[in-house]
Formats: C-alpha cells, sequence, structure tokens
C-alpha cells in the first residue's frame, strides 16, 4: 500500500485506536490525500461502536452493523494499513510503537483515541465475577453469554448512576423483560445522574419505575461474589448479573509510556489535541484529559475532535502550525429510556418521550452513514517523481544491514554459508534429494508483517504438497517508495512475518534480494529435503479415491472484495487467520492415511489444480459442491458478482466449474488423494490437528473428465 498519488512515504501517522475521533480522521484524509503521508491504524478490534446507538443495540433496536463502524471498509478508502493488534507500549525516544505480537511500528506522529475501560478500582471480584461495561465488545459477549443462562425473575445488579449507567439498566430491562427480572441500580451517589437538571433527573426517576428497577442510592459496592453484589453498609443484593458502570479508566500501559498524564492516567493534552510532553504526539477522546479544563468523558467531545484532529496531523505533517480545539460549553444529551422513548436535556432545558427516541435516532443514523456509505475515492496527482531502475533501485546497504541484524532467521543445520556472502551454501543430507520452489505477489495488505507471514505460507506449501521437509528460504523484497527510515520500517515489518512462518517450519532464511518500487512485494524461494521415493507428485490418483480438501476456499473473492471497500472486517479477519495456517501439520496426517497424490490449492482455483491432478493421472472425479467449505462471506460476495481478476482466466480452462471452485487461493490448502476407506478417519485425524474445515469433497473414478453434483 502506498500513499496517495504513489509519492514517497516520507511521513509516518500511526492512529492508535479506532474511536469516534479517528474515524473522522480516516474520513477527511480518504476524501483529501495527503501527498507523501501514510496512515496506519492499530486497532485491537476492526468494529467500532457508536457510543450513542449501543444502550438501543442491547435493548434489540439495533443490529450489529447499525451501530458499529466497520474499520476495514473505512481504512481502505483512506489509503491506510490496518494492523489488527493491541498496542502495549510506547518508546517515545525512538518513536516505536510496541504491538503486541509483531515487531515495533515507527512512527513520525502519533495519534491515541482508544477509548477508555471500565474503573474497577481495587473492588474484589469485580475483575473475576463483575461485567465490565468497556471495552464494549467483550461486554457483549459476556452478556450475551450470561444472560443465556439466566432463569424467569433472576436478580440483576447494575452499579453506576452516571448516563451510561443508568441507559444500561433500563436497555437491559427492555432486553429481559421476557424472563421479569428483579433490577437494581446501585449508585454511590445521592441519587441519579447527578450532573443531570433536575427535570432530566425526574424522568429517567420515572423511567425506571415504569421498568420496576429498584434505585440504590448512596451505595457504595464493596465487592462481587458470583452470585452477589456486597456493598459498603453490609447489605448483600442477590445478583445473578452484576453490571459495572462505575466510570473510566485509561489502559495501564499510558502511565507507563512516559508520556504526562493526569492522576488518572488519561493523556494530558493541550488545546491542539497534542500531548502536554511530546508534540508529535496526540490523544482525543475518553482517553485524553484536556489540560485547558476539565471535560466529561462523553462521545459527543470525541466526534467534534475529530475534524480538529485530522487537521492537525495533516499540518504537523507538514510543518504547519497546529489550529485549536474549541469545546462546547454546552452540548445536546439524549439519553435512551429502554424501549424507543428518549430523554432530551441541553442546559436546564428537559423533554422526554417517543418523538425524543426518534429525533435521537435520525441524529445517530445519519451520523453512522458519514462512515457506512463513503464517496468515490479520489484519484491522486500525476507528479510522480523519478526512481532509478536495475541495481539502483536496491535498498540501501545501512538499512538492509540493520534490518537483518534485528531479524530471528532461524538456524538449521546443513546451512554452510547464509546472509553475508554473496550466495547461499547448501549441504543437503546423504541420501535426500532437493526440493525447490518460487512464489512472488504484491502486497493484499497494508500489514506488513501479516504478508510476510502469509507469503512465506503460501510458499512454503509447495514443499509440503511434496511431502518434503522444509530447509530455507531465499527472499526477493520490493518496499515503497520512501526515506530510508520508513522502507527500513516495511522492510524489517514484512521479513519478520516471513521469518516467523519459516522457523515455525523448521527452515531458516538464508539470504535474499530487496528494492524498492511503487508498492510491497515479497517472494520467496524455498528449499527442503525428502527421500526422492517419499515425495508426493500431482500423478498417482486411483479411481475410487476420496478427495480430501484441508482448508476452505473463498480468499481471493475475500482479497477482491476487500480491495474494493465491500468486504466486512469479519470475513476479511477470517480469511487472515486460514491463510497464516501452515499445511505443515496435514503432511504427516495425510501420510499416515496414505494419501497417493496431493497439491496445493493455490492461484488457479481447486477446479484447475485438481484437473491438473486427473489428467496427470488418467481419471476423473466428481466434485460434491455442497461439501467444500466456502470462507464466511464468500456467498455474499459471489451473489453481488465479486471475484478475483485471474477467475476469468481460470474459469477459461475449467469452463464448467462453479465459481467458488475457480477462486484463486492465497496460501491455501492441501488437495490429497486418499484411499476410500480412509478418507473419514483422514478427515476427523485433520480437524484434530487443526484443520476445523477439512472435509472430503468428492471421489474419481476411471472416466476421465470433472463433473460438480448437488
Amino acid at each position: 500500500m502506498q500513499a496517495s498519488g504513489e509519492r514517497p512515504v516520507a511521513t509516518e501517522i500511526v492512529l492508535i485506536g479506532g474511536g469516534h475521533a479517528h474515524v473522522a480522521v480516516l474520513r477527511k484524509f480518504g476524501m483529501k490525500p495527503e501527498p507523501g503521508v501514510r496512515l496506519t491504524v492499530v486497532a485491537r478490534d476492526t468494529f467500532t461502536p457508536y457510543s450513542g446507538m449501543i444502550p438501543g443495540f442491547i435493548a434489540g433496536h439495533y443490529r450489529h452493523e447499525d451501530c458499529h463502524i466497520d474499520l476495514g471498509p473505512l481504512c481502505r478508502f483512506a489509503g491506510a494499513r490496518l494492523i489488527h493488534a493491541p498496542a502495549i507500549g510506547l518508546d517515545l525516544d525512538g518513536c516505536r510503537l510496541a504491538v503486541e505480537g509483531r515487531p515495533p511500528l515507527r512512527y513520525d506522529l502519533l495519534s491515541i483515541d482508544t477509548g477508555s475501560t471500565t474503573r474497577i478500582g481495587d473492588i474484589p471480584g469485580a475483575a473475576d465475577f463483575g461485567l465490565r461495561v468497556k471495552p464494549l465488545d467483550r461486554f457483549l459477549s459476556d452478556l450475551e453469554r450470561k444472560s443465556a443462562g439466566l432463569t424467569a425473575g433472576a436478580p440483576v445488579t447494575v452499579v453506576g448512576g452516571g448516563a451510561g449507567g443508568v441507559e444500561l439498566a433500563l436497555a437491559l430491562a427492555h432486553r429481559l423483560r421476557g424472563l421479569g427480572p428483579r433490577m437494581t441500580l446501585v449508585t454511590d451517589s445521592a441519587g441519579l445522574l447527578p450532573a443531570f437538571p433536575p427535570g432530566v433527573r425526574r424522568r429517567m426517576h420515572a423511567l425506571m419505575a415504569q421498568y420496576g428497577i429498584a434505585v440504590e442510592a448512596g451505595a457504595a459496592l464493596a465487592s462481587v461474589e458470583p452470585d452477589a453484589a456486597i456493598l459498603a453498609d453490609g447489605r448483600r443484593l442477590d445478583s445473578a448479573i452484576t453490571v459495572l458502570a462505575t466510570g473510566a479508566a485509561p489502559a495501564p500501559w499510558l502511565s507507563e509510556s512516559g508520556l504526562a498524564v493526569d492522576k488518572r492516567g488519561f493523556v494530558q493534552i493541550s488545546e491542539t489535541l497534542a500531548s502536554c510532553s511530546h508534540p508529535n504526539v496526540f490523544a482525543a477522546g475518553d482517553v485524553a484529559a484536556f489540560a485547558p479544563r476539565p471535560l466529561p468523558k462523553a462521545g459527543v467531545y470525541a466526534v467534534r475532535q475529530g475534524p480538529v484532529l485530522a487537521d492537525n496531523l495533516r499540518h504537523a505533517a507538514k510543518g504547519q502550525g497546529l489550529h485549536p480545539y474549541k469545546p462546547q460549553r454546552r452540548f445536546l444529551s439524549l439519553l435512551s429510556g429502554g424501549r424507543k422513548t428518549a430523554i432530551a436535556s441541553y442546559g436546564m432545558f428537559a423533554a422526554s418521550g417517543d418523538w425524543v427516541w426518534r429525533w435521537k435516532d435520525w441524529i445517530d443514523r445519519r451520523w453512522m452513514q458519514r462512515y457506512q456509505v463513503l464517496p468515490q475515492m479520489q484519484a491522486g496527482p500525476d507528479d510522480v517523481p523519478m526512481h532509478c531502475a536495475g541495481c539502483g533501485s536496491k535498498i540501501g546497504s545501512a538499512v538492509l544491514g540493520r534490518v537483518l541484524a534485528g531479524l530471528n532467521t532461524g538456524n538449521v543445520a546443513g546451512v554452510l554459508l547464509a546472509t553475508g556472502d554473496d550466495a547461499a551454501v547448501l549441504e543437503p543430507p546423504a541420501g535426500q534429494v532437493l526440493v525447490q520452489s518460487t512464489d512472488y505477489f504484491r502486497a493484499f495488505t497494508g500489514d506488513a508483517y501479516l504478508f510476510g507471514r502469509v507469503a512465506a505460507e503460501h510458499a512454503l506449501s509447495d514443499i509440503f504438497a511434496m511431502g518434503a521437509r522444509p530447509h530455507s528460504a531465499l527472499a526477493q523484497v520490493t518496499v515503497p517508495f520512501a526515506v530510508p527510515n520508513v522502507q527500513e520500517s516495511d522492510l524489517a515489518q514484512a521479513l519478520a512475518g516471513a521469518c516467523a512462518a519459516i522457523r515455525e517450519a523448521g527452515a531458516s532464511l538464508i539470504g535474499g534480494h530487496s528494492a524498492e518500487g511503487p508498492e510491497l512485494a515479497l517472494g520467496l524461494t524455498v528449499n527442503g529435503f525428502a527421500i526422492a521415493g517419499d515425495l508426493w507428485h500431482k500423478h498417482g490418483v486411483e479411481s475410487g479415491d476420496a478427495l480430501i480438501l484441508t482448508k476452505p476456499l473463498g480468499t481471493g473473492i475475500l482479497l477482491a472484495a476487500d480491495m474494493q471497500g465491500t468486504a466486512r472486517s469479519a470475513w476479511v479477519e477470517s480469511a487472515f487467520s486460514v491463510m497464516q495456517q501452515s499445511n505443515g501439520a496435514a503432511v504427516s496426517v495425510l501420510r499416515d492415511h496414505g494419501a497417493r497424490a496431493v497439491t496445493d490449492v493455490t492461484g488457479f482455483g481447486l477446479a484447475g489444480h485438481l484437473q491438473e491432478m486427473l489428467a496427470a493421472s488418467g481419471v476423473g472425479a466428481e466434485v460434491r459442491l455442497a461439501d467444500v467449505p466456502a470462507l464466511p462471506g464468500v456467498t455474499d460476495c459471489l451473489t453481488n458478482g465479486i471475484e478475483s481478476t485471474l477467475a476469468p482466466a481460470n474459469r477459461a480452462a475449467v469452463p464448467h466449474a462453479p465459481a467458488l471452485l475457480l477462486d484463486p487461493q492465497t496460501s491455501g490448502g492441501l488437495l490429497a488423494a486418499v484411499p476410500p476407506a480412509d478418507a473419514a478417519a483422514c478427515v476427523r485425524a485433520l480437524r484434530a490437528a487443526g484443520f476445523t474445515q477439512a472435509a472430503s469433497i468428492g471421489s474419481c473414478h476411471a472416466e476421465e473428465g470433472l463433473s460438480f453434483g448437488g
């Protein structure tokens, strides 16, 4: 992925989290890209919940897609890289962000909009037995699990008398109304909504009474037990579910980062939204503490901060002055009331009724539409600078040296010379043959580490399909035109991902070549060793053999949909998960069950690769379409006419094959011909080995030809 107009990347902006302010940044950069600037989003979750609609979602008025922003299509629109992993630390001096499970990411500018977690302090049992409202995705999954086991009249306790607590109590009461739960709201304040005017508090007490929710005011929570909430005065409230809406707390790593934080650990920011201690770090939303004056932890502030943050990040990248954020003194507050009713508040004004809900619903849906229905992408500028070709395109030796010094390339026997010499020298084991293959393709994701890992798994599959043992690999990497430190980061991420897969396969990276170009690309030449007589081939299929497939199909379709901005992040994440799975564990299973011929399913699709096996063996086969596993979302994409650009060429080779079987696979599964008596046991063993969608998808017969049944 490359910055707008293919300008060399000179400035890296890393956004931690996909909060309300950051989605505004992504939309504004998508509408007007900044040449030479690249955005990277590091997010624990790929769906951003819109806080204003979550009570309605819990109550059952909205679907998931109504109130969640899918970061995948939004990042694609913005030309931003999306890394689905949590941030875990900062090196402020080195401008590096620590990301779980991968090498650190460098940045020139950093922005934090991760929201907050629920503050529980040191309340005994709260972490183990309480349901914390934030992070929302975990709360929603825990709530679904816990509420499924509730019986009629079960006691439910909500702790917290602020806006979040009362909206949540009403939403739960409406959601569980068929069970008639005994609901109690506990607050250590003198009453509900202490920051709101009397008219709002009266209306809220009336709604609580309508739902039969008891209010325990002036009661602090002392501890949480599996079936009870214990109050500070010693009272015990039976509670099958204890929900904690007890205020906001920041991620613990922020206090350890070296950033200036307030006494609660929130990042202190100036009026420009920049850190009070580090001017190249910004923060917005709940995670930020606005130094000029305290602001409530309310989503409206993050929404209003978004455009200012986008402009200031753009200006900072260009070395220009920053604009101040001027928070409003008063804002419209709309509180959900369980059923489709709501309470409005503005200053001392208060109103309630079903009409307020309709008004709120219109406002919320209009805001969500900005991020769900994205404008047409703009073309970048035409003035692309010239870059050298030939050996002039190589990566500088200093950059390459630093990257190689930081890599764990693996260490295997039989490598006499590796990186550092003009060529690698291998010594094959006695009595074994060298098995070699190569693959090369462009990046399909902005996450260079993930891309490197998948590229390596894809290349290694050729070795596994031959029944050989991987030994070593040579890498050919093209990194996007950029300033040296950006190229160093991209190269390090891609090679670290590749090395992780190579090491796990028991092999080692022994050398390669690097160059610069318009986009990230990676190729691997992989070596393996095997006893010649133990090798599998495409030929050898016999009539009656069962066809076993180890992985589901659809990666090409989903990558095409992702590139068009129409794939849901959950679909793409499922595809990435399958692509990162090594086929190595399948080799011993297939060998134990007498596999006669094996190939890996890649660019020509299942139909094309199967046709090669059948032609080489002089037999035919029928594929049972109903038994062919597919990734989530593939059927939706096919219905909408989405397919890979290679699909038409594959269709020309096998014109009568259905679209799914023509889909080119990246790091696809193995396709094996197994004696029919061993097929069922083989599938069971594959599933036990982690190939959870492995399936027997057809059978072979003496008459040549490929057919497809139900």
